[in-house]
């Protein structure tokens, strides 16, 4: 049965490819609410993000979507790793990129948005130092590396 679905995954692993592409290109969005609406406004004052904020419900799905991402990330990656040994270098650049979605999805469980955003707007419910916040912002800017690494896979197989 296990080998059913590792043959199955490898022969749609180009549809797999894109999907986590997808996915994990959502985060975009993420990651443009989270600078705007919480670095730049932290760093500057100025709400960047309140022309966008009837657009919140959709923000708050994109992060939800962040899971799935994540998973199917770390899957095409650990694929990719055990099943791509051509090169010493992209195992190497495999393993680095896995690492990345691992450390992004250890966040997820070890600091929310919702905890970083009580942090620098001030709550009385959760206390933790601001540099703890600032490390769970750096982290989600760690998908950067894996998008751009998809699309160029994407790209190269399409031609």
């Amino acid at each position: 049965m296990f080998t059913r679905i590792i043959n199955f995954y490898l022969r749609y692993q180009n549809i797999n490819l894109k999907i986590s592409f997808i996915l994990i290109s959502l985060q975009i969005l993420h990651l443009y609410w989270l600078t705007t609406d919480v670095v730049i406004y932290r760093l500057t004052g100025i709400d960047y993000f309140i022309e966008l904020s009837d657009f919140i419900l959709l923000f708050i799905i994109i992060d939800y979507i962040e899971i799935p991402a994540l998973v199917s990330g770390i899957i095409y990656y650990f694929f990719a790793l055990i099943y791509d040994k051509k090169e010493k270098e992209k195992r190497i650049k495999n393993t680095v990129l896995l690492i990345l979605l691992a450390i992004q999805s250890i966040h997820i469980f070890w600091i929310t948005d919702e905890i970083v955003y009580s942090t620098f707007v001030g709550s009385d419910l959760i206390y933790m130092p601001e540099y703890f916040a600032w490390i769970a912002i750096l982290i989600d800017y760690l998908e950067l590396p894996v998008i751009y690494d998809l699309l160029k896979r994407i790209v190269k197989k399409e031609n």
